[in-house]
């Protein structure tokens, strides 16, 4: 097949939108890629005046770039695909000094192609889920909560990059959307500092964690399980009957927090990839 490999433009947009709802082979919408149609790393495949195929990464000001849009026809070969668009988003993530492409691997269709890619394992992502309403008591601690605003921002970047690896970090314009957007965000205090944060989002009946943080020189003082109560006591109040939350299976500080409050896994997982560039 004759194909067309180019940057995305906004008109693009239904194209894409159409391919994704058609396709097996596809990554969840969890990023508001759509605002990113003009830029470099936005690439798309055409044949015959039809969109078949799009890749798309963005580093949000760190060091490593995350796809956040992968899709491409039934009829197309992941081989055909990946050979095509991924030269041109490596390309302009060289150039925009990117040292390392991750990607989440949901439902672990790209895997095998991107291991002969030379990319690496990175970890494994875990689901985890609690159902009732059980907490475990409530232990003393000097923090205290209370509601986030755009004067944290500052701190809560901070708190991402002492306590992950760039892997994980948030831009600054990243944390203000989720601020503005999350159902419940919260960061907990000590002495004035702020030294943690919680965020997630309700979506009746269901809810899900998508950050929790506490500053490394601020753990062990159980702030990590304030932040997990008042986040799960804020997604009952509205009414949630199963909470979920991602986390990875090096990250056993973290699961013998959520264990111990009742999550358990889902068995779902997911491999996440790594490609070094630099």
């Amino acid at each position: 097949m004759s194909m067309e490999v180019r940057r995305a433009h906004p008109n693009d947009l239904p194209a894409i939108e159409a391919l994704n709802r058609r396709a097996r082979r596809v990554l969840p919408r969890l990023w508001w890629w759509d605002e990113y149609l003009t830029d470099d790393l936005f690439i798309v495949i055409e044949h015959e005046g039809l969109i078949v195929g799009a890749l798309f990464a963005w580093p949000d000001e760190a060091p490593v770039a995350w796809v956040r849009l992968a899709t491409l026809d039934d009829a197309l070969d992941v081989d055909e695909w990946l050979n095509l668009a991924l030269p041109a988003v490596l390309d302009g993530l060289r150039r925009r000094e990117v040292r390392e492409l991750a990607w989440m691997d949901y439902e672990g269709w790209a895997g095998p192609y991107l291991r002969v890619r030379g990319c690496k394992r990175l970890t494994e992502v875990v689901t985890l889920v609690k159902f009732d309403r059980a907490l475990p008591g409530a232990q003393a601690t000097d923090a205290c909560l209370r509601p986030a605003s755009d004067a944290d921002i500052h701190a809560i970047l901070t708190i991402d990059r002492a306590a992950f690896t760039p892997h994980w970090w948030h831009s600054g314009a990243t944390l203000r959307r989720r601020a503005a957007t999350s159902s419940h965000f919260v960061v907990a205090e000590r002495a004035g500092e702020v030294v943690g944060y919680a965020e997630g989002e309700w979506h009746f009946p269901t809810a899900h964690f998508n950050r929790i943080a506490v500053h490394p020189a601020h753990q062990g003082h159980r702030i990590g399980a304030l932040l997990l109560r008042d986040v799960l006591l804020a997604f009952w109040q509205r009414g949630a009957d199963e909470v979920t939350l991602n986390t990875q299976t090096d990250n056993l500080y973290s699961q013998r927090l959520y264990r111990r409050f009742g999550f358990k896994p889902t068995g779902d997982h997911t491999t996440v990839w790594k490609l070094q560039l630099a």
